[in-house]
């Protein structure tokens, strides 16, 4: 091959010269133009991956709005009626005392029971969003523990409390619809029904901030980004109120389980179902 090339003349080196120079030249511009097709389409993949990320996020984030929105708006109407119960129990029993007229409370027992399954069916809802939403951060279940907390002292007042202390206070209507002969409770009884309510209404208020901390937390975390700032959180004046942040799950995971009735009983059980299963596999 050599000899072959030395035997040329200079007219045919300087010719296959430009010729391989040609060719070397139109191979790297086929091999820098696929490359740059390659990279414009891992871009064009990555943009619409992005693109579709992005409409995740905000589809999450607004299926999240509803669902909170929807426990919050059954945690204001039944707060509404706790509010005005025992004021206007308070009015007829005063009145009643001293021999005055009065008009009848409004409230109706069955009317508490229906807010409060509206409630209730809103809080479970909530709790299924939050663990279909563990992909963001598994930390994020910290916000079911919390309504958990909050399902379990409602649920105890609602069904049991209630139905001793508040049930007999109001009027009650027959089948068809006439109310029973009617007598005001004690004010010592109003008193009992007016704590009551307050521990209610503190239970929903804690709903309420669950779902305001929570959609501070998916705003951070799935639309953060986006527009480049983060949202603070609530800073409430009573330094015991909780404030559920994921930086602080852990620590708040600690605090429902041994500072919570909830906690207690589910530490409880937890303990007597690895006793029975100890015994059993004996």
């Amino acid at each position: 091959m050599i000899e072959l090339w030395h035997g040329l003349g200079p007219e045919t080196k300087a010719a296959l010269i430009g010729a391989l120079t040609t060719i070397a030249v139109g191979l790297l511009g086929v091999g820098g133009l696929i490359l740059q097709m390659r990279s414009q389409a891992r871009q064009g993949r990555e943009a619409i991956f992005e693109n579709e990320r992005r409409k995740l996020k905000a589809s999450m984030y607004e299926e999240a709005v509803s669902v909170s929105r929807e426990l919050s708006d059954a945690a204001i109407d039944l707060s509404t009626q706790l509010r005005t119960m025992p004021f206007y129990l308070s009015i007829a029993s005063k009145a009643h005392s001293v021999g005055l007229g009065y008009d009848l409370p409004p409230t109706r027992y069955p009317d508490l029971t229906t807010a409060y399954d509206v409630f209730a069916d809103a809080a479970l809802r909530f709790i299924f969003l939050v663990e279909n939403r563990r992909i963001v951060d598994p930390r994020i279940l910290v916000y079911r523990t919390a309504l958990n907390v909050v399902l379990h002292d409602t649920q105890k007042l609602m069904h049991h409390q209630f139905v001793i202390e508040v049930m007999p206070a109001l009027p009650t209507a027959g089948p068809d619809g006439k109310l029973f002969p009617y007598t005001p409770p004690a004010e010592t009884a109003v008193e009992r029904i007016r704590i009551l309510s307050e521990q209610f209404l503190a239970s929903l208020a804690d709903a309420i901030m669950c779902t305001e901390d929570f959609l501070v937390e998916l705003q951070n975390h799935l639309l953060g980004d986006l527009f480049g700032k983060t949202v603070a959180h609530r800073e409430p004046i009573d330094l015991q109120c909780k404030v559920i942040t994921l930086d602080k799950a852990d620590e708040l995971e600690a605090w429902y389980k041994t500072s919570t009735e909830w906690g207690r009983n589910c530490t409880k059980v937890e303990a007597e179902v690895r006793e029975r299963l100890k015994q059993e596999s004996a």
